[in-house]
């Protein structure tokens, strides 16, 4: 190589380090999902006797109990079709899980014990690497775009879809079974999977008011675990809406990945497949709000990558609902 051409392209490089390292850069924050960043960042733990809260000037929820993350190590999103995130979402792991009971709910500090998947070993933070794979026929996440009456509402949500969110589609054709596939060219294959071990583990109770107007789950595992758990994992979160008088209303909520959303015990809405968390990326049928304490519980799960919610409810004229209050209790 030319030396001249050689000094040309060291100063050059020089010029590219320093100024992506200069104060007037900017950070893209879902580039910098892997940092074990502080807790109180996010979230403001609040006392189980907090002053009720209100919705945020847009309409959205930001004060939940959420209980510590399950582990469900997944080493891909493709696992996320309608009969898993059904099953997965909807499994009890500890008793009174899915109460109704208002005087029932656990409290900030409050614990269980859950037996759930053991971490796996090898990858980024532990999803596979290379000979993982991603799970087989039939598993492939939706194609393209949705179906008739599948789309995520417009505008005012009247007539939106009955808990039908938008899938994200994946490029047509895209091999079932990832880079594990290359190792059944080399040799044959790879023999089954064994059950995947099992683990006990304490989890607590937290109950949190969050200071974005979406519940950074990543950041809550992270912070919650002094930054050991982050991807693969099942999070459970309930909030309890007040209201002065019956309300007919529509959820609208978005998550990453998928998630289920109950109202008083009912389920109301489904966001399947792999997503991005988007603002009313799913809305339900028209439900109703009781006069006095309803009950709104979530359940998100998430592969290798970032994982949030958020949530707010719509009048039946399309106005965003703001004459509640929000408690943990």
């Amino acid at each position: 190589m030319n030396r001249n051409f050689k000094l040309i392209l060291a100063v050059g490089m020089t010029a590219v380090l320093v100024g992506c390292g200069s104060n007037g850069s900017t950070i893209d924050p879902q580039r910098i999902a892997n940092r074990n960043v502080e807790f109180d960042q996010y979230f403001t733990e609040i006392k189980a006797d907090a002053a009720p809260a209100k919705p945020d000037e847009k309409g959205f929820i930001r004060r939940w109990t959420i209980i510590e993350p399950i582990n469900k190590p997944n080493s891909g999103n493709t696992v996320f079709t309608d009969s898993y995130i059904l099953a997965e979402l909807t499994k009890e792991y500890f008793k009174g899980q899915f109460t109704n009971d208002i005087n029932a709910l656990p409290k900030t500090g409050d614990q269980v014990i859950v037996e759930s998947e053991a971490p796996r070993a090898g990858g980024r933070g532990g999803f596979g690497g290379f000979g993982g794979g991603a799970p087989g026929a039939g598993q492939a996440r939706p194609q393209g775009a949705p179906g008739a009456g599948q789309g995520r509402p417009q505008g005012a949500p009247q007539g939106a879809p009955q808990g039908q969110g938008r899938p994200q589609g994946a490029p047509q054709g895209a091999p079932q079974g990832g880079f594990g596939g290359f190792g059944g060219m080399m040799g044959g294959g790879a023999p089954a999977a064994a059950a995947p071990a099992t683990i006990k583990d304490t989890l607590e109770w937290h109950s949190v008011d969050s200071k974005l107007f979406n519940i950074k789950l990543i950041r809550f595992a992270q912070g919650t675990s002094n930054g050991q758990k982050r991807y693969g994992l099942i999070f459970n979160a309930f909030t309890v809406v007040n209201c002065e008088q019956d309300m007919v209303v529509r959820l609208a909520a978005g998550s990453n990945a998928s998630s289920i959303w109950w109202v008083n015990g009912e389920k109301v809405l489904t966001l399947q497949a792999d997503r991005r968390m988007v603002a009313d990326d799913g809305m339900s049928k028209r439900i109703t709000l009781k006069k006095g304490k309803n009950l709104v519980r979530a359940a998100v799960i998430n592969g290798p990558g970032m994982s949030d919610m958020c949530a707010r409810f719509y009048n039946e004229d399309g106005t965003i609902v703001k004459n509640i209050t929000i408690t943990n209790n």
